[in-house]
């Protein structure tokens, strides 16, 4: 409904006349009802929403207007159709903020204002943005489910990745909270789910990284010192978590918690960068000694979530950026601000599809010691498989293959006649293991052979570990320690006071 500048122009001659302010509506939604009421609502009147005082009457070719008298104080207020269910709202849907009109600046002037939506007429709040949120969400707690059901070795890194699932899918629900008028009426509090992973993910999704990659274990004591920031910032909201329901509701429509968010946000962004930082430092020193050893073949698992996380960061950066230049050169710069904070936890998102689509494809991931589940299809009788584990056994242990530091899964299968598919079967399901933890095995076996021999006493054990066919100190520490719980020197000395153990 849009009206005609004649119109406009007698409305306004004709408030300026009177000396008082006219408020008029230019448009309104297509959808709105023809017979509808419109009312005027805001402080003045208690926040009334079908106060018949206020209903705004047509005039001057079907304009909406209502006058107020110049000395009435400065207020806020909005539109409505009679009650808060059809209050006027943003083009999204969404509730908009409370319109302020500051008196002093508007004496004897119209002020002209469209009505974006009706809450109550603005369609269904899930779009296919909201459902990939959700189903997002819901894959999330799938995965969690599988990962605690798998009987591997690594369970630590898999409780760790499960509270990072977690927290991922809580803050995705809280953000579709947003979009859900009824939803938010209900529990607007859920909107602060995403505000807690804030100061949590990065520290979680590091040490999940350190975990699974059998870095040095950190001091307990400073793992403790990685989460004060994000027990700081629960403590700081714990008054928002209490604070009164239709308060924080208006507050969050008039957007006066949102300078409190905007600050924790800019604090989050860095803390945040921090810890992409450690995790993407700590994989490329993993990397560079993979390409040696070929230790880990699945470094595009992280590499993935890592671009996912940088992505974020960039999109985070520059909300705080164009919001700035907004404030600077003075323009608005909500419609950049929003589309680019729905863009980021889009992207956000993303992380459980990987993580999805890797547990499920990419299970060496995880560390699986039971059936690997790319074989259910096909078949290798116990007879052959006895036969495959009698020809690795005599190559690894009489011929020393696992010597030669550059062993490939191909080189291995070709010494023993047969496939990379039916080879990794054989160590996957004969051994329960991966290729290089069976590879790994034999060296650190050998390894402690020689370094127990009376004429390798002077030889260093960086000397043994090349010998037995580590190129690496790190690569060679992590594996021992992988498969013995213990650093080298710590085994050898126990052994030798207890000479029975393995």
């Amino acid at each position: 409904m849009k009206y005609s500048i004649a119109g406009i122009v007698l409305l306004f001659f004709y408030g300026f006349s009177l000396g008082q302010i006219q408020i008029v509506i230019t448009d309104f939604p297509e959808n709105t009802p023809h017979d509808a009421n419109i009312y005027i609502v805001g402080d003045f009147n208690d926040w009334n929403p079908g106060d018949p005082n206020y209903q705004i009457k047509i005039s001057g070719d079907s304009l909406y207007s209502f006058s107020f008298p110049n000395d009435i104080p400065s207020f806020y207020y909005k539109i409505t159709r009679g009650n808060w269910s059809s209050v006027e709202g943003r083009s999204s849907g969404q509730a908009r903020t409370n319109r302020f009109l500051e008196n002093g600046d508007q004496k004897d002037k119209a002020v002209y204002i469209q009505v974006e939506s009706w809450e109550d007429l603005a369609g269904n709040p899930y779009s296919g943005y909201t459902l990939l949120l959700l189903l997002s969400a819901f894959q999330g707690i799938l995965l969690i489910i599988a990962l605690n059901g798998i009987q591997e070795k690594n369970q630590r890194a898999n409780r760790i990745l499960s509270l990072l699932l977690l927290m991922i899918s809580f803050a995705l629900v809280g953000r579709v909270s947003t979009y859900d008028r009824e939803l938010f009426q209900w529990m607007p509090k859920l909107i602060l789910l995403p505000e807690l992973i804030l100061f949590a993910y990065g520290p979680v999704f590091y040490f999940y990284i350190r975990n699974l990659l059998k870095l040095e274990p950190l001091d307990r004591k400073w793992v403790i010192l990685h989460f004060i920031p994000f027990s700081l910032h629960i403590i700081s909201y714990i008054p928002l978590f209490f604070r009164d329901h239709f308060v924080f509701i208006q507050q969050i429509v008039d957007r006066k918690i949102h300078p409190i968010f905007a600050l924790v946000g800019g604090l989050a962004l860095i803390f945040n960068t921090y810890y992409w930082v450690r995790a993407r430092k700590a994989l490329q020193d993993y990397g560079e000694e993979s390409l040696k050893t070929q230790s880990f073949e699945n470094l595009r698992y992280f590499n993935g979530v890592m671009w996912l996380n940088a992505i974020c960061l960039i999109i985070w950066l520059f909300i705080y950026l164009i919001s700035g230049l907004g404030w600077l050169l003075n323009f608005d710069a909500t419609w950049i601000r929003e589309n680019s904070t729905d863009t980021a936890w889009l992207v956000f998102s993303c992380t459980t599809y990987i993580l999805g689509y890797f547990a499920i494809n990419q299970p060496e991931i995880f560390k699986l010691a039971k059936v690997v589940e790319k074989y259910k299809d096909s078949f290798l009788s116990d007879k052959e498989m006895v036969n495959y584990k009698s020809r690795l056994k005599r190559v690894m242990e009489e011929d020393g293959a696992y010597l030669k530091p550059e062993l490939t899964l191909t080189d291995l299968a070709d010494l023993i006649g047969t496939n990379t598919h039916t080879l990794s079967r054989v160590i996957n399901e004969g051994y329960e293991c991966s290729f290089y933890d069976f590879i790994n095995g034999f060296r650190i076996k050998e390894f402690i052979r020689l370094a127990q021999k009376d004429e390798n006493r002077k030889e260093t054990f960086l000397a043994l570990a090349f010998q037995v066919g580590f190129n690496s100190k790190t690569t060679f520490n992590r594996a021992f320690k992988k498969e013995t719980g213990m650093t080298p020197r710590a085994y050898l000395k126990e052994k030798t006071q207890n000479p029975e153990l393995v």
